[in-house]
């Protein structure tokens, strides 16, 4: 006996379509895409930002850095002008016969060291036998150098340099020296300047180097002035950085070359009363 599906008890499910779904409109597709553009671009921007940011102090740091270590090696070579390992007997601590100025100045420092085959080397590595050692620095092309005496080629030690300058500090106390510097010259007007003595009475130099990033990074021109020593300079108009290094280094060998003339000494002695 047949029966039908109703009265077999099973129950039909219905079955609820989705009604019609709406698109989204050219005009909310340009807004969304704009919205997304203005994101972008925000984010692109902050990127661009920290990565000018990060660069900048990059250079800087550099500089920082370079300048540090030319003024440290500088003051080495500097403080041993003078020197000599007899006690008694003195050499002037600057070769002014080489030593020059001009765009760029020129400063040569002479001293004498054991001949033991370790000490009397001159600032380039290169044994000196005579033990009397002549470094000359300068610059060439940007780099600062130094140029020995033991027969090698000149070494740059510091590239961007823009300027170097040098001023001597002069004992002028003829009379009574007391090893202090009493006037800061330049080469020239040192040794131009009829009293030949002082040219062996120098107890001190002061060295300023202007020195500039590896790669131009700011945004704008750079029109930054410097008072370097005696002279301001002015660097050209570019997205350089640029920093101003001075120092000034007193020479102990040289002041005691300087106090301990036997004649000048005598002068100072207080004249004993009756």
């Amino acid at each position: 006996m047949s029966r039908s599906v109703s009265q077999l008890g099973c129950k039909h499910n219905k079955v609820s379509l989705p009604g019609r779904q709406k698109a989204f409109t050219v005009v909310e597709i340009m807004i969304a895409g704009l919205l997304g553009v203005i994101l972008l671009s925000g984010v692109v921007q902050l990127f661009l930002g920290s990565n000018q940011n990060y660069r900048l102090q990059g250079e800087l740091a550099g500089i920082q850095e370079d300048g540090r270590f030319a003024l440290a090696f500088l003051e080495r070579q500097l403080q041993q002008g003078g020197w000599f390992e007899d006690y008694g007997q003195f050499i002037d601590a600057v070769d002014f016969t080489v030593a020059a100025d001009g765009e760029n100045d020129t400063v040569v420092i002479r001293f004498y060291k054991a001949t033991d085959g370790s000490s009397n080397v001159d600032c380039n590595g290169a044994v000196v036998a005579s033990g009397q050692i002549i470094n000359r620095f300068f610059v060439q092309d940007e780099n600062l150098m130094c140029l020995g005496n033991g027969g090698g080629v000149a070494q740059p030690f510091l590239s961007n340099v823009e300027k170097f300058q040098v001023l001597y500090g002069v004992e002028t106390e003829l009379g009574c020296p007391d090893g202090a510097p009493n006037q800061y010259m330049t080469r020239d007007t040192l040794v131009n300047s009829g009293v030949n003595t002082y040219t062996g009475r120098v107890v001190s130099i002061k060295v300023g180097l202007v020195l500039r990033s590896e790669n131009e990074i700011l945004q704008e021109n750079n029109t930054d002035e410097f008072q370097l020593l005696d002279q301001t300079y002015t660097p050209p108009e570019d997205k350089f950085i640029r920093r101003l290094f001075q120092q000034t280094t007193f020479m102990p060998n040289a002041v005691f070359s300087a106090t301990s003339n036997s004649e000048a000494l005598a002068n100072c002695q207080p004249i004993k009363s009756v």
